[in-house]
């Protein structure tokens, strides 16, 4: 049973522009004073958020209970220490900060900051209890942190002057520092679908003077800590400049002397005229891009995925984009649709493309309907008042039977089902012209465990191996992306787009546990025993894509907490080699060589962990552990 906290944290930026706090470590502490603590805990957030000296950090590392890494989305996971068992009382939440999103400037001093104080309500799930909680920074203090890493950031929307409402997209925007001798360009910027962009900038682009790098201040006089008076040209891919401020509009009131973080909307008098749409299958979830021709991208020769050679896993999304239509509007213009077929013939990754015959398997149409899962695929954003926006999946009933997929269908069931939607919406000259389709890259996810042998070897006991020739060998598929207009689907009539029969030659599948019996040999024929003496562990671990596997002794004092040394263990650490995916051992000692470890009287946990090099194109797959309790007199 383990005590188990995660949510998110990100800060804002502004109210509309928030990031996430990847890579920065969280830090749970238990509360020395309780009467302070509970205190706390009643308190606002915003009143106790406070930067800590090195002093401070110092003096609470007794109390540290649990830490871990934010990931790149702001979520966080992490077991607590056991003695939270005896403990169970509040939590202190720090944040450990050595970079920001998007920092320029390195070699910046970490910053470690206090968040609040929280009492956990636990919720029991599969044996465990589970404690969520999640924050968003308030823009004040978050931007006063980005501060200390001299990491400058405008974010803002572009919109036109028409309706106000009306985003301008696809266009470059570019931030210049009206300065005392020479305006400086702090950065530039693509607006996205929505008419937002983000410029991230330092101190050293606005501080640069003609006498740089020998002298480098903002101006003359002081204050020397100044920030930029910012101003703005706008203008298309094509170098055409459809908007442009100049010098003094940087030293209005409200663009002068801006901090780290400003926000600004942005009214632009012209209409930019729509972009065409492309069509195409660009990647597995947001971590890997797939072959294009020649090039292999995130993909090897032989289907493995990234630098660590991940094995995809579950149900992966297919990410690109598709127009809606001809005219990119819903029930307007010629249909676009699109599918995905699955082969088991292979070839690899970086060759021509294998023959389109192979692909016999259609995902979500026929005998392989339950190779489709459902995914998000975009989102309709309605300008209109009050703002609203709907997200779209897609369902296996928006399928034909030959596995076509028109995101139209999708819509147009989504506002039939959703009460406070009218489909008819959707085609009134008046609101149609309001709603617009947002693609969020997701096209359809394929279910890998209907294409895999979900079964593995055994064996009697633990440390005895698996027979080489039982053991899981690779599994891979290939997957080929079509896409056509629709002229009359009635006469068969369809314009095939140039993205239709890309093709991803092979990638690695899997979807099995590995295989990981583990005991202590000492308890084998009684596993209440008392231990005394030497101390040994068996094991086995198999599995056709081994990243990591430890064996960790940890007394209930925490006062012997080490992971254990052996030569099959140093094997797979974080390995990337796909060679190795077995190792065993009958009887590794812990408390003679390789290992000698002097145990103390005291209750023990044994805990095997094995990480499987999987991953779902959106994450990686966490570790499995199993564990052996033992007490042990010297």
């Amino acid at each position: 049973m383990s005590f188990i906290l995660k949510g998110n944290l990100a800060g804002e930026l502004c109210s509309d522009c928030k990031e996430s706090l990847v890579g920065s470590i969280i830090r749970f502490y238990r509360v020395e004073d309780l009467e302070i603590g509970l205190a706390n805990v009643a308190a606002n957030p915003k009143l106790t958020l406070a930067v800590l000296t090195e002093e401070a950090v110092s003096a609470k590392s007794k109390l540290l209970m649990a830490e871990t890494k934010i990931d790149e989305n702001g979520n966080y996971e992490v077991a607590l220490d056991d003695s939270y068992q005896n403990y169970g009382g509040p939590l202190m939440i720090d944040v450990l900060t050595k970079s920001v999103p998007n920092q320029k400037e390195k070699d910046k001093e970490p910053v470690q900051f206090t968040i609040t104080t929280v009492q956990p309500k636990w919720k029991e799930f599969e044996n465990d209890f589970i404690f969520e909680w999640r924050y968003c920074l308030p823009q004040r203090f978050w931007c006063f942190i980005r501060g200390l890493f001299d990491a400058w950031v405008i974010c803002g929307r572009l919109l036109s002057c028409e309706d106000q409402e009306t985003p301008i997209s696809g266009v470059i925007v570019t931030a210049f520092d009206a300065d005392w001798i020479t305006d400086d360009e702090l950065g530039s910027a693509n607006t996205d679908s929505n008419g937002y962009f983000r410029i991230d900038y330092t101190s050293r682009d606005f501080k640069q003077t003609f006498l740089s790098p020998l002298i480098n201040i903002e101006t003359p006089f002081p204050p020397f800590n100044s920030g930029p008076d910012v101003y703005f040209k706008v203008e298309t891919s094509g170098g055409a400049i459809i908007y442009e401020e100049t010098r003094s509009d940087g030293e209005q009131g409200g663009r002068s002397n801006i901090g780290p973080c400003f926000c600004i909307t942005i009214c632009v008098p012209f209409e930019v005229p729509p972009i065409p749409v492309a069509s195409a299958w660009t990647g597995i979830g947001n971590a890997f891009t797939i072959p294009i021709g020649a090039s292999l991208n995130d993909f090897d020769a032989s289907g493995y995925a990234g630098g660590l050679k991940y094995a995809i896993t579950g149900s992966p999304r297919m990410t690109g984009q598709v127009a809606l239509t001809t005219t990119n509007k819903v029930l307007q213009g010629n249909p676009i649709e699109y599918r995905f077929r699955v082969s088991d013939t292979t070839g690899v990754n970086g060759a021509p493309a294998i023959a389109e015959s192979n692909f016999t398997k259609i995902v979500g149409a026929g005998p392989d309907k339950d190779l489709f899962a459902k995914t998000k695929i975009g989102e309709m954003i309605y300008f209109g008042t009050p703002f609203n926006h709907v997200e779209i999946f897609a369902e296996l009933e928006d399928l034909d039977d030959q596995g076509w997929l028109d995101v139209g269908t999708s819509v147009v069931r989504t506002f039939t089902d959703e009460i406070g939607l009218d489909p008819n919406d959707l085609t009134d000259p008046t609101e149609s012209e309001k709603w617009h389709f947002i693609d969020t890259d997701g096209l359809m996810a394929i279910n890998t465990s209907k294409l895999t042998d979900n079964t593995m070897p055994t064996v009697s006991d633990p440390g005895i191996p698996v027979p080489v020739g039982d053991r899981k060998d690779i599994e891979k598929i290939a997957i080929r992306f079509e896409v056509r207009e629709v002229i009359n689907k009635a006469t068969n009539s369809f314009n095939y787009l140039p993205a239709s029969g890309q093709t991803l030659n092979a990638m690695i599948v899997n979807n099995t546990a590995a295989l990981m019996p583990f005991n202590i040999v000492e308890l084998v024929s009684n596993a209440c025993d008392t231990l005394s003496g030497n101390v040994n562990v068996t094991y086995t671990v198999h599995h056709p894509h081994l990243e990591d596997v430890s064996i960790n002794v940890r007394s209930n004092s925490n006062t012997i907490n080490t992971n254990l040394t052996g030569t099959n263990l140093s094997l797979i650490n974080n390995t990337n080699d796909i060679g190795l995916n077995h190792l065993n051992d009958g009887s590794l000692s812990i408390t003679s060589a390789p290992n000698n470890i002097s145990l103390i009287t005291c209750a023990y946990i044994a805990t095997l962990s094995v990480k499987r090099r999987l991953h779902t194109g959106d994450s990686g797959i966490s570790p499995k552990h199993d564990q052996k309790a033992f007490y042990y007199n010297a």
